[in-house]
């Protein structure tokens, strides 16, 4: 008997060891979600005419780490995932790996089919865990990577340059570093801040789908309106054009009565600084619309070399590296719509993936009987996504990107529990 009791208590020790890991993790998982930091290797296939290319380069981030040790504790307690979500995702992987049967370079394709796998394994843990989308789990890291990209971006604008946080990812350059992002207001330029991501696209679109994860959590009190103030500074002085207008016409539809009128008051006062962005892009900023044009017509070409298969998962760079765009330089980019970049990459088999993974929690969110804040807000995230995949590719390209992606995806499957 006292053998059965040490081995029971033991037995409970592990599990608690286990349980106590789990959530920490889960919180540092969360929190370290918008960092890049990372080792990067430079094999031959990483190279374009000499250039090292960040999206051929195999990456193991920190953030890998954090989520492979995540599901480590969640299967040493011998849980498992749940059977639906898994088998979209399968059915999804599957459909991004059998276009490298047809690809020139099959290695880049498992550099980015890798950083899937790691991503969906996230989504995956969230769809089958027990877990509320009201749980303080989620919303406390959240919301201080929310408040700490958005300190760190606005430092960068006045600042003009990175303050040196490496230990996140945050990259090192300044306003006079080549080809970084900028905007010029009335002939003055102004860097766009990036925080610890590859562009401030990337971050705008974080800001804006993480603010609206807590706006279902944190209806009122003085946290989110802290959030509110930091987020939507750092938003706008990121200037991403699709991003701000997402994150205005979705406060817009959302919002009621004299938050709602406040709301257009503002819109109302920042109105010149919004129309000299947006007014830019038809003078001197059109180059972003001519690349844009660009890429579109040469991944419909690419796509007619193979309709089913593509030229192989992560192979848009490498295959029109020879095309010369416009530009006074070759603009080493993949094409900016998701849409276009799967059916490029990965046919139309690659798409049907993407869309089963994206469309089924739709589908099934618009099926919830409840017409409750949660589904109208998760509703809009989606929305969100969905409508920035049409002027960019982070979602399928850059690793805070998918990310991202994952997260909604298996806090969607939370919400049909």
């Amino acid at each position: 008997q006292r053998e059965l009791v040490s081995k029971f208590t033991y037995f409970c020790q592990k599990i608690m060891i286990l349980q106590k890991s789990e959530k920490v993790l889960f919180f540092l998982t969360i929190l370290f979600l918008p960092t890049q930091l990372g080792k990067h290797f430079w094999p031959e296939f990483s190279f374009v005419y000499s250039i090292p290319i960040d999206y051929l380069s195999p990456v193991i981030y920190f953030w890998d780490v954090l989520v492979l040790l995540l599901l480590t504790s969640f299967i040493l307690q011998k849980k498992k995932f749940k059977v639906l979500p898994l088998n979209i995702f399968y059915l999804f992987f599957l459909s991004q790996l059998v276009s490298l049967f047809f690809a020139d370079s099959i290695a880049v394709g498992i550099v980015r089919a890798e950083q899937y796998f790691i991503a969906g394994s996230l989504g995956l843990y969230l769809a089958s865990s027990k877990f509320s989308i009201q749980s303080r789990k989620l919303y406390i890291p959240m919301s201080l990577a929310i408040i700490g990209e958005s300190i760190l971006a606005i430092a960068q604008f006045f600042k003009g340059a990175t303050v040196g946080l490496w230990i996140f990812g945050e990259r090192s350059f300044s306003l006079s570093t080549p080809a970084i992002a900028k905007f010029d207001f009335y002939n003055q330029e102004f860097l766009r801040p990036y925080g610890t991501f590859p562009h401030p696209n990337v971050l705008a679109a974080f800001l804006i789908i993480g603010f609206l994860i807590l706006v279902i959590n944190l209806q009122k009190g003085i946290l989110i309106k802290a959030i509110s103030a930091v987020s939507g500074m750092a938003l706008l002085m990121s200037v991403s054009r699709t991003a701000i207008f997402v994150g205005f016409f979705s406060l817009l539809l959302l919002l009621k009565g004299k938050i709602r009128i406040f709301f257009l008051l503002l819109i109302l006062v920042l109105s010149p600084i919004l129309y000299q962005r947006y007014s830019s892009l038809f003078n001197f900023d059109n180059l972003t619309l001519i690349r844009r044009v660009d890429l579109i017509s040469i991944s419909i070409n690419l796509w007619t070399q193979d309709y089913f298969f593509g030229i192989g998962l992560n192979n848009f760079i490498p295959k029109v590296a020879d095309i010369l765009l416009s530009g006074p330089s070759r603009f080493l980019q993949p094409v900016h719509n998701i849409i276009f970049l799967a059916l490029s990459e990965t046919g139309i088999f690659g798409l049907l993936g993407w869309t089963v993974l994206i469309g089924f929690p739709i589908y099934k969110l618009m099926r919830l009987t409840t017409n409750s804040k949660s589904k109208k807000y998760f509703l809009a995230i989606w929305i969100a996504v969905l409508f920035l995949g049409q002027f960019d590719h982070y979602f399928l390209t850059l690793p805070q990107g998918y990310r991202t992606l994952f997260l909604v995806w298996g806090l969607s499957f939370s919400m049909l529990e």
